[in-house]
C-alpha cells in the first residue's frame, strides 16, 4: 500500500516550485547553476488574486518543468509585518523592494540575470498563459545573451 501510495505522490511532490525567500542565497544558486533569477513578489501569500496566480500560472505542468531546470525562484512576500520573527525578513524584503519594485506592485514578476539585471517585467494585470509565460522567459534571456 505504501508503495503504492509513493508512486502517485512521486510525480506530485517532484513537480513542486522550490521558492527561496532570501535573494542572496537566489543570486548564490544562480551563479553557481548558472541560471536567470525570477522574483515574484506578492502581497499576503494567501490574497486571493495570488493564490488563483500560483494555481493558473506558477503550480502548472508547463512553469514547473521549465522552472525546475531553468530558473531559481524567489518569492517576497509584501505582507510580512516588521516584527518578533519576521522582522529581518521584512528588511530584506524592503531592499528587494527599493532595488526591484519600488511602486510595491503586486503580484508582480520580474527576472533577472546573476547580476540583478532586470530582464523582463510582468505586473500580471493581464492572464497570461502558462506555456506562454515560459516562452516570454525564454525570450528574454536570448534577448540578454545577444
Amino acid at each position: 500500500m505504501l508503495r503504492l501510495l509513493l508512486i502517485f505522490l512521486f510525480p506530485i511532490i517532484q513537480l513542486s516550485p522550490n521558492w527561496e525567500s532570501n535573494f542572496d542565497i537566489a543570486k548564490q544558486r544562480s551563479i553557481k547553476e548558472n541560471k536567470i533569477i525570477l522574483i515574484h513578489f506578492v502581497h499576503k501569500n494567501k490574497d486571493a488574486k495570488n493564490v488563483k496566480l500560483d494555481k493558473v500560472l506558477f503550480e502548472s505542468s508547463d512553469f514547473i518543468e521549465y522552472a525546475n531546470n531553468e530558473v531559481v525562484l524567489l518569492k517576497v512576500d509584501l505582507g510580512i509585518e516588521r516584527t518578533g520573527d519576521s522582522e529581518k525578513q521584512f528588511y530584506h524584503n524592503s531592499i528587494l523592494l527599493e532595488r526591484f519594485n519600488n511602486k510595491m506592485l503586486a503580484p508582480y514578476t520580474i527576472i533577472t540575470d546573476t547580476e540583478g539585471n532586470i530582464l523582463k517585467r510582468w505586473s500580471h494585470e493581464q492572464p497570461i498563459a502558462p506555456a506562454d509565460f515560459v516562452k516570454s522567459i525564454k525570450e528574454s534571456i536570448e534577448a540578454h545573451k545577444q
